[in-house]
């Protein structure tokens, strides 16, 4: 079906009418194809503004009038023709769609609501955040909080949701907050900092390390523990007070402690991405002056772990030994002695089996492979800059 409009000229009483194919009227108001002007591309305003123009310009109002008093003689309207399915799709309204889904997401404690149908109405609002002036709106149509309670699963009893479900929740609310500072202060307003670190020792040890009494239940998936680190990164990059708070409750000690040496790689990467953003924009945070020889340690094993490309990363990933270089240059930065006595000499020996593994994936000489042995010899030369101050603090 075409759409037509009826009308003279520019006037306010012109309207649009559809041209229902079996109305022989409205075909024969249609000039042939080949009669039909050539149209310029119209200015920007959607599909419906395309329609329009087409309209204006291929139809002939006078015979028009005909189909028009037709619709009006048996009182019919454009949805009686069409349908309601049709209606909705041409003048689809995404908002009230949205809040459609936040209905749905706000009853996630009633036990009659499919998980099936959380899921589709989370990832309608995943892809409706990704949009930052959306995002912005989500917490005022009072979407965030109840995203964020069931991600976290921390309000009283049990959601009984799925670890799937949930983790689906946190990467909504992750995506919702990446470098969009509105939805940052939205989500500390509703205590989603202190929340999430309570819920970090779920995700591996460290409990001792969180300065905010940690969350109750069994320990979480690997993949929703990758998402919840995914939600707080968002939070606290790019705002020295965020960052300044998380220090202080831990979570950063936590990622230090924990987060480099989880068994699940996308996690470990995960918190060294985000160290090392954090100390490269506020190197003054205190978290780094009382880690124990034994911590040191501990970081050296895994940051050595994954540069060697021996936890877990498939052949060809250089992500993990890139990740794990540059954490290793920015604490060598923003305090000289963190590493003890004969990290050089391992970085250096691990900095040669990653490029190795590169060059075998892909050729000596290539541009990645060239970055890794690039990190590898400033981290060497930055130890060697210390000299004999190695282990001290």
């Amino acid at each position: 079906a075409a759409w037509a409009l009826v009308g003279v000229g520019g006037s306010a009483s012109a309207q649009m009418v559809p041209v229902s194919p079996p109305e022989e009227a409205a075909r024969q108001a249609l000039p042939a194809a080949s009669e039909q002007k050539q149209v310029p591309p119209p200015q920007a305003g959607g599909v419906m503004e395309d329609l329009l123009h087409w309209a204006v310009q291929n139809s002939d109002p006078e015979k028009l009038k005909d189909v028009m008093r037709k619709y009006q003689e048996n009182n019919l309207t454009l949805k009686d023709v069409y349908g309601k399915e049709v209606m909705d799709a041409l003048f689809y309204n995404e908002y009230e769609y949205i809040t459609e889904q936040l209905f749905t997401i706000a009853d996630f404690r009633n036990a009659t609501l499919p998980d099936e149908s959380l899921t589709l109405a989370l990832e309608s609002l995943e892809e409706f955040v990704e949009q930052v002036d959306n995002a912005g709106n989500l917490h005022k149509m009072g979407g965030l909080l109840p995203i964020l309670d069931l991600g976290l699963d921390d309000r009283g009893d049990p959601s009984g949701r799925p670890s799937e479900v949930r983790t689906q929740a946190l990467l909504t609310v992750g995506i919702a907050v990446q470098n969009n500072p509105p939805v940052q202060w939205d989500l500390l307003s509703i205590g989603a900092l202190h929340r999430m670190a309570a819920r970090l020792p779920l995700c591996g040890g460290g409990a001792a390390v969180i300065a905010v009494p940690p969350a109750r239940g069994e320990a979480e998936s690997s993949a929703l523990c990758g998402k919840l680190l995914f939600a707080i990164s968002g939070l606290v990059k790019n705002n020295a007070t965020i960052q300044s708070t998380a220090s202080e409750i831990g979570i950063f000690n936590w990622m230090l402690g924990t987060g480099v040496s989880h068994p699940s790689l996308a996690v470990a990467k995960k918190a060294m991405a985000l160290l090392d953003t954090v100390l490269a924009q506020s190197p003054e945070l205190p978290f780094l002056a009382n880690v124990a020889p034994a911590e040191r340690s501990q970081v050296t094993v895994a940051l050595l772990s994954h540069v060697r490309g021996e936890s877990g990363a498939d052949a060809g990933d250089i992500d993990g030994p890139e990740k794990a270089l540059r954490l290793a240059s920015r604490l060598l930065a923003v305090r000289p002695t963190f590493f003890l006595e004969g990290f050089q000499a391992d970085l250096s020996a691990a900095g040669a089996v990653a490029r190795s593994h590169c060059e075998m994936a892909f050729s000596a000489g290539d541009e990645l492979c060239e970055n890794l042995n690039a990190l590898t010899a400033r981290c060497v030369a930055a130890l060697a800059a210390r000299g004999g101050s190695e282990g001290e603090l």
